[in-house]
């Protein structure tokens, strides 16, 4: 190795260089607070969430097309200064339907009043009507004129009765649905007269017994005069594509904000990122470097001897280690060996002990036996 090294000079100072840029890149990166699995994992949950909010958007906008022809209102203020905190809107736009699953039923008990405009007051309404420059024909209910129709309690208590022996549900409309109590009044005089049956068999018997039109989930239509009415709801849409809007909408600012908060993240850790991954690849070439130095030298006979010599170093390394392990284990063999054989000499020291002490009450046993035959003779 002596006679070749003088050869591999060259090779050697450029592996050692390599191996020191190597290291020192190595130990750049170590100072880097980086976690490429959290980075990763934050950049597929930033990807994940926009396609969401994406999809969500598309549907929120389509929804809002959707019910843009229907629930358009629209109007020129009618005097200067006009407070439009007294125009409250839509009643459909002013109630949540708190189940989706009763949106028909609802809708249908609602009927055409779901379009009416509620406002504070009738001045109010006539304003609008005769300056508000509205662009279609639309009722108004004014707050302060309108007259509440709610059904009385036992009427309620009665249905509800029937309906639990049936086996199913009945509910004043107004009760399935949410709204600000200012307008109270307006939503009551819209679903305060109608119940929401699950079943038509309990919708028809309700109705008979109670008086108090019923209307069932399906949004068939039964009346005390004794009319029924249903069949195709294609165009009864308002309320569920409504309800959907919300909830939507809901969730689409749920989605939004923990996008915000990823992104965030996500942006932070990019920072860092840009360094981490510069030395990586810095290392990556250093390393390609590094083998390829590493490769020439060991196909030269000087490596080649190297190679043997660092193989059976390792091997005398192993055998000197080897070697320790056993001297302990033989210590501790020897230890054990010794400490057995004095427990040995201690039983044997005290079996021999036992025995004398054995053979001593035996002949005491012997003479005391010896000594009561006498005696037994001579009483005899």
């Amino acid at each position: 190795m002596k006679k070749e090294e003088s050869s591999v000079k060259k090779l050697a100072s450029k592996k050692a260089k390599a191996l020191e840029k190597v290291k020192k890149i190595e130990n750049s990166i170590a100072s880097i607070e980086f976690s490429e699995t959290e980075f990763e994992t934050l950049e597929s949950d930033k990807d994940s969430l926009e396609n969401v909010v994406t999809t969500l958007h598309e549907k929120v906008q389509t929804l809002k097309a959707q019910l843009e022809g229907r629930l358009a209102f629209s109007y020129s203020d009618p005097v200067r200064g006009f407070d439009r905190s007294k125009v409250k809107g839509l009643v459909a736009r002013l109630i949540n339907v708190k189940k989706s699953e009763y949106s028909m039923a609802l809708e249908v008990v609602a009927g055409g009043k779901l379009y009416n405009v509620i406002v504070d007051e009738a001045i109010t309404g006539k304003a609008l009507l005769d300056r508000g420059k509205l662009r279609r024909r639309v009722t108004i209910v004014p707050l302060d004129k309108i007259k509440a129709r709610n059904i009385p309690d036992e009427k309620v208590g009665l249905a509800s009765s029937i309906a639990s022996k049936l086996g199913t549900t009945s509910s004043p409309a107004i009760n399935l649905v949410g709204f600000e109590e200012e307008i109270r009044s307006a939503i009551e005089y819209v679903f305060g007269s109608s119940l929401i049956v699950d079943g038509m068999d309990a919708a028809n018997k309700i109705c008979d017994a109670t008086k108090v039109r019923t209307v069932t989930v399906e949004g068939d239509v039964y009346d005390p005069s004794g009319t029924i009415s249903g069949g195709s709801n294609k165009n009864l849409s308002t309320l569920s594509r409504l309800t959907d809007l919300l909830n939507t909408t809901k969730i689409l600012q749920e989605k939004k904000s923990q996008l915000s908060e990823v992104a965030e993240k996500w942006g932070k850790m990019k920072e860092v990122s840009e360094d981490y991954y510069h030395f990586k690849d810095r290392l990556e070439i250093a390393s390609a470097e590094l083998a390829s130095v590493e490769k020439h030298l060991s196909q030269t006979s000087y490596g080649m001897l190297s190679e043997n010599y660092t193989a059976m170093m390792e091997e005398i390394n192993e055998a000197k280690t080897e070697m320790e392990e056993m001297q302990v284990e033989r210590s501790k063999k020897w230890d054990l060996y010794n400490n057995l054989r004095g427990k040995e000499a201690d039983l044997t020291k005290e079996r021999e002990e036992k025995l004398k002490g054995f053979n001593e009450v035996l002949k005491r046993s012997k003479a005391d036996a010896v000594n009561a035959s006498k005696t037994y003779q001579e009483v005899s």
